[in-house]
């Protein structure tokens, strides 16, 4: 079926619509002239659409510097682009849903939010994208999906439910419907007016970038591949995070490698999720479980363990991968005595794994091994890890075209076996003030953003009273002034001095 002769079914079928009041908000939105007045006056005609977009706007989403109890000030708060783009979402998700065998509304609706959540965290640390915009983008990214299993049941439930891969997705619903679920979101996003940048995103995959890429002008180039990368990443954690597939969690490592090693934006969103989830999910009427809540706690909770160990490393600890026990034991016998404590992997993931879970900064890696070549392991930490891994490659073979090969691949030194006992202590030695400098610098720097932190804090609040002060004042004004004066709302001052 041709996708021109598909979407007009999706309105006389059983599948999720937008409300009259939304629709209205949509095409208000194509005028230039349109004001929040005019959208406070079609969302009003919705009270419990008005009673959503006040709490929203008291949500951890925008943090209020008081309470926010108005339409219009919510309105002001927001922006209309968000608000109409969020009203389409929340009627969306409330439409009555028909029982459709093998499919769960709520589950992928769960998913949805968590990988809306997940993206405009990820704005907010990137930049380039409003936030909110972000947020209402990634909730209706999968959309073209959801139209798919309520308007052909039949055809497309069983493949939906499964983890495939983005080739296996595109043959199946071009075999069924003759067309993509992503070119059908792109299509519904554009009938509901949303950026072309948006659009492209969503049609944004190896087939097409560069064409999508050579439509736009250097700033929309970067902005859209800005956005495709926190589209790409948000599914891979919604997935990774909800299924149990290998693929999901090889994606997840990829962007996680691409993205946020060296800064705290994991972190970040992993904090986000877990605590905004309950607040934000009532807004949308979803439960207050976190999809794959043990899975985001555990990476949260290994990223903290890493930041412990960071703050106050044990310098003496020593992770030897090698597939032989025997030079493992070898190795072990001759560091334990000098005071070193080792821990012993077989194999690059029990290696991850005793990284994530112990945090040993210096690493000894044998250059032949079956499953991955120490070299081939070496470039994965350095891409996991950064520079703060002191990693010494072991090989029985040594020349100059050996060492070379090592260092260019990330590793801090190469030693050949047998490896004399007095060259490898030395050489450890000189490993642990390295790893202490960097541990040193790490702490400065996590210190001065916590100072940064708790300056721009107090610059914005009085130390006796912890109202906000002049400065507090003046932001708060400069963010208020504009619409007050533009929609002619009033604005109070009160003034009181505490010294009197």
């Amino acid at each position: 079926m041709h996708m021109d002769a598909f979407v007009p079914l999706l309105d006389k079928g059983r599948c999720p619509s937008p409300s009259r009041s939304t629709l209205a908000l949509m095409e208000l939105l194509q005028n230039e002239n349109a004001g929040l007045d005019e959208a406070g006056k079609l969302i009003r005609l919705d009270p419990i659409l008005t009673a959503k977009i006040i709490k929203l706007a008291n949500s951890p989403f925008y943090r209020p510097i008081r309470p926010i109890i108005d339409l219009d000030e919510a309105l002001m708060r927001i922006g209309l682009q968000v608000v109409v783009r969020m009203a389409l979402g929340l009627t969306l998700i409330s439409s009555a849903h028909a029982s459709i065998p093998g499919f769960d509304w709520h589950a992928y609706w769960s998913k949805s939010l968590l990988r809306a959540i997940a993206m405009q965290a990820l704005a907010k640390t990137i930049g380039n994208w409003p936030a909110g915009e972000v947020f209402t983008f990634g909730l209706l990214s999968e959309i073209g999906s959801l139209m798919m299993v309520c308007s052909e049941p039949e055809k497309s439930a069983a493949f939906n439910a499964s983890a495939l891969s983005y080739s296996q997705q595109y043959s199946l619903d071009k075999e069924f419907f003759g067309f993509s679920r992503h070119a059908l979101t792109a299509t519904l996003m554009r009938q509901w007016h949303f950026p072309e940048t948006m659009i492209l995103a969503i049609e944004n995959h190896p087939t097409t970038v560069q064409k999508n890429i050579e439509r736009l002008d250097n700033q929309d180039t970067d902005r859209l591949e800005i956005l495709a990368d926190i589209l790409e990443t948000g599914r891979s954690i919604s997935e990774w995070a909800i299924t149990s597939s290998d693929r999901s969690l090889e994606h997840l490592q990829e962007k996680i490698r691409s993205w946020w090693i060296n800064t705290p934006s994991l972190s970040t969103m992993l904090d986000q999720i877990l605590t905004e989830w309950a607040e934000v999910a009532d807004i949308f009427e979803l439960s207050q479980n976190i999809p794959g809540q043990e899975k985001l706690e555990s990476v949260r909770n290994a990223l903290l363990n890493l930041r412990i160990h960071h703050d106050s490393p044990n310098h003496n600890t020593l992770l030897l991968v090698d597939d032989q026990a025997s030079d493992r034991a070898l190795l072990q016998r001759t560091l334990e005595p000098a005071g070193y404590h080792t821990l012993q992997a077989s194999s690059a993931d029990e290696a991850f794994t005793l990284i994530y879970k112990n945090a040993p900064r210096i690493i000894l890696l044998d250059w032949v091994m079956p499953e991955i070549n120490g070299l081939d392991l070496c470039r994965r930490l350095r891409r996991e890890f950064g520079h703060r891994l002191y990693i010494v490659i072991l090989t029985a073979h040594y020349n100059q075209s050996y060492a070379v090969e090592a260092l260019e691949a990330g590793a801090n030194d190469y030693l050949s076996k047998p490896i004399d006992r007095n060259t490898l202590l030395a050489k450890l030695a000189v490993a642990q003030q390295i790893v202490a400098f960097i541990a040193t610098l790490e702490s400065n720097c996590e210190q001065l953003i916590h100072q940064n932190n708790s300056l721009q804090s107090m610059a914005m609040k009085d130390a006796l009273t912890g109202l906000a002060n002049r400065r507090g004042a003046d932001e708060f004004l400069q963010q208020y002034w504009p619409n007050t004066f533009h929609h002619q709302n009033i604005l109070s001052c009160i003034m009181i001095d505490i010294d009197q």
